[in-house]
């Protein structure tokens, strides 16, 4: 029976950031839990005291950040492992890296300002304001140019970055009428170009027939 050797490559590879390992082998209180982090390295460090959430942000308990590690392969994700009370282990989904209020939803949005030129707009590709602002103001109105930063490019196909992208056009006194989309295509799987060549299908009836033999 194959067992889970705690190597973290499933929480470093999902491009959903949906897979957190929880590590209860130790005997005591506490458990280990590794979250994947999609934000500046220097934004947590080993010994920080955090407050570890659940699926839905709200706090479940402080944790103690016991190592800040990454994959090559996968060089914008962060693996962030937490000790936490071990009986709350499994219902940790994340942690939250500023303070509580600055998180909470604001009276008028509107008033919100990207001012800071280097403000995180895409998560997925590391795409400043800065650079959104440069482009819009040498007249780009379409979305899709953008691309060229890779904007709406990442795993979270534009959902993130597109509202605060439209907000930045509109702090450049920019009409959102005149502002062209992001083109929606549909989700797409990567198949190498064996199974398209049906060689998957040709060695499968090859080792059935072996198996008749």
């Amino acid at each position: 029976k194959d067992e889970c050797t705690g190597c973290t490559l499933c929480v470093a590879e999902c491009p959903g950031l949906a897979i957190t390992l929880v590590d209860l082998r130790a005997e005591g209180t506490e458990g280990l839990v590794t979250v994947p982090f999609e934000l500046l390295k220097k934004d947590v460090n080993e010994g920080d005291e955090v407050d570890a959430v659940d699926l839905d942000g709200s706090t479940v308990c402080r944790g103690r950040v016991e190592r800040v590690a990454g994959r090559a392969r996968y060089d914008r994700t962060i693996l962030v492992t937490l000790r936490v009370p071990a009986d709350m282990a499994t219902a940790i989904a994340g942690f939250r890296v500023q303070p509580e209020e600055l998180s909470r939803p604001v009276d008028d949005a509107s008033q919100v300002r990207l001012d800071e030129d280097d403000a995180i707009i895409c998560r997925c590709e590391r795409v400043t304001a800065g650079q959104i602002r440069k482009l819009i103001r040498q007249g780009v109105r379409d979305l899709n140019q953008l691309k060229v930063l890779r904007c709406g490019m990442g795993a979270c196909g534009g959902k993130t970055c597109q509202p605060l992208i439209l907000k930045i056009f509109r702090e450049e006194g920019v009409d959102l009428c005149d502002v062209i989309p992001f083109s929606q295509r549909p989700l797409v799987a990567e198949v190498n170009l064996g199974m398209l060549a049906g060689e998957a299908a040709a060695e499968a009836g090859e080792a059935a027939g072996e198996v008749g033999e």
